[in-house]
């Protein structure tokens, strides 16, 4: 079942502590994505959660518009890029399945760690693909399954707050999916992050 955004607002003052030990490699996931993008992209992050992504990569771009379902965790991106003087950075809600978006409206986006969140993600998929221009660049970061264990790491203290993933994907799976949802994955690289996290850099097709 989809969490409601009540579960994160909960979660949003702690999410940051809770997932401090994976922060090096959410960074060096960042410094992946932004490997493909210019200083003139509109940049969507989608589900920014706390804001990590838009703000690491709002320095890259023209402008940054972050949204999230949880009014907390939008709450939390504001005050971040208040804090780091991030003047190109907009946060608002919404929800990645349906977003307040026009069709073709950013250049680009990134949609971090939601994807294993949601029973039918290939809905999230055609939104970005919807909002983001022909040819423009898509970045889903997703946790995913290392072989031989049956969740990703680091979730004992999430399950125990009622956390469950919609799904489980081991890298090579997740990239079938993407493809199969209808994006070009040009090419991916695996972080050792909160838990191994998957960033796939794909073409909007």
């Amino acid at each position: 079942m989809r969490l409601p955004h009540r579960f994160w607002d909960v979660a949003a003052p702690v999410y940051d502590l809770a997932t401090v030990r994976g922060r090096a490699g959410a960074n060096q996931a960042a410094a992946y994505i932004a490997e493909r993008l210019s200083p003139a992209d509109l940049l969507l992050d989608a589900a920014c959660a706390t804001g990590l992504f838009a703000c690491a990569l709002a320095p890259q771009v023209w402008r940054v518009l972050a949204c999230d379902a949880s009014p907390a965790m939008v709450a939390r991106t504001r005050a971040k890029a208040r804090r780091k003087r991030l003047r190109n950075l907009a946060a608002r809600t919404g929800d990645v399945t349906a977003l307040p978006l026009a069709d073709d409206a950013v250049d680009a986006t990134v949609a971090g760690n939601v994807l294993h969140l949601l029973e039918q993600p290939e809905q999230a998929v055609a939104e970005l693909k919807r909002v983001v221009r022909p040819g423009g660049y898509i970045a889903l970061p997703c946790y995913v399954l290392t072989e031989g264990t049956q969740s990703p790491g680091g979730t004992r203290l999430w399950h125990r707050a009622g956390f469950s993933p919609g799904q489980q994907w081991q890298a090579e799976d997740l990239l079938e999916h993407l493809e199969r949802w209808g994006l070009q994955v040009e090419d991916h690289q695996v972080f050792a992050a909160f838990k191994p996290l998957c960033v796939a850099r794909c073409r909007n097709d």
